[in-house]
């Protein structure tokens, strides 16, 4: 797709009209980028904001990290880069903040780095989601790690869910920064997990790819199938989130 002399590109391409469950599966740029332009860079801006991805990370240090964003450039190609994650850069306590938010029912609450009971008071709170959203996005999430890209990201029994993200560096589009996001038991959401790495390279074991579902994926589900026994999540291979939010709206010829 070709936006103000751009091009955006998707590395699975599906040659037809896609329902939101395919484009999340499939990690579409160019579906996302619709969305994003059809929500308007207001609105876009106004949701970043709620989220905290538009300061920096509420935490007890001074030394953090602040939101790369384009700024007062904000039009069309950036609201659409935006949209799919390589026109805005955030810390990954912003996107652990932002996966916590959008599966603990939709209330954004700020993050601490002390070691807390659940008697500590929380900060100050606001709804950015529904919790009917946040319970949808379950199944959407789950998805992708059973269907999708983040396929090599699942550890049995512990119903990961998550997305997959693959971002090109600003001063050298050779070079990328792949991350996996995501929360387990996906059914009933207790932790989240961010991987990260910087300037992965092709091997023979990923056929020559460098994206975060050949590189991150594997990484996340390894660690999970060690932590989660330490963090008392069990394994049960009966239980999942509602599929059938999302199950109807995945046509049969798009899993390849």
């Amino acid at each position: 797709m070709i936006v103000a002399g751009r091009t955006i590109n998707d590395t699975h391409p599906f040659g037809r009209s896609c329902t939101v469950a395919e484009i999340m599966k499939e990690s579409s740029n160019i579906g996302t980028a619709q969305i994003a332009d059809q929500l308007g860079s207001a609105r876009q801006k106004e949701f970043l904001r709620k989220m905290g991805f538009l300061d920096p990370i509420a935490i007890e240090l001074k030394e953090r990290g602040r939101t790369l964003t384009p700024g007062n450039q904000w039009n069309q190609i950036e609201r659409m880069t935006v949209g799919y994650g390589h026109g805005i850069a955030v810390t990954p306590l912003h996107l652990a903040s932002g996966y916590a938010t959008l599966f603990n029912g939709g209330v954004y609450r700020p993050a601490t780095i002390l070691k807390v009971d659940r008697g500590h008071p929380a900060g100050k709170s606001h709804r950015v989601f529904s919790e009917e959203t946040s319970y949808k996005m379950r199944a959407l999430l789950r998805l992708v790690v059973t269907q999708g890209t983040g396929k090599k990201a699942d550890a049995p029994g512990y119903r990961v869910g998550g997305k997959t993200g693959s971002a090109e560096k600003y001063y050298n589009r050779s070079l990328l920064v792949t991350t996996f996001a995501g929360v387990f038991p996906m059914d009933e959401p207790r932790y989240v997990i961010v991987v990260m790495l910087d300037e992965p390279k092709a091997t023979a074991e990923t056929f020559g790819f460098r994206t975060a579902g050949w590189n991150v994926a594997p990484v996340v589900s390894k660690t999970i199938s060690r932590i989660a026994p330490m963090l008392g999540v069990q394994p049960d291979k009966r239980r999942e989130p509602n599929m059938a939010e999302v199950l109807p709206f995945v046509h049969a010829e798009s899993e390849h």
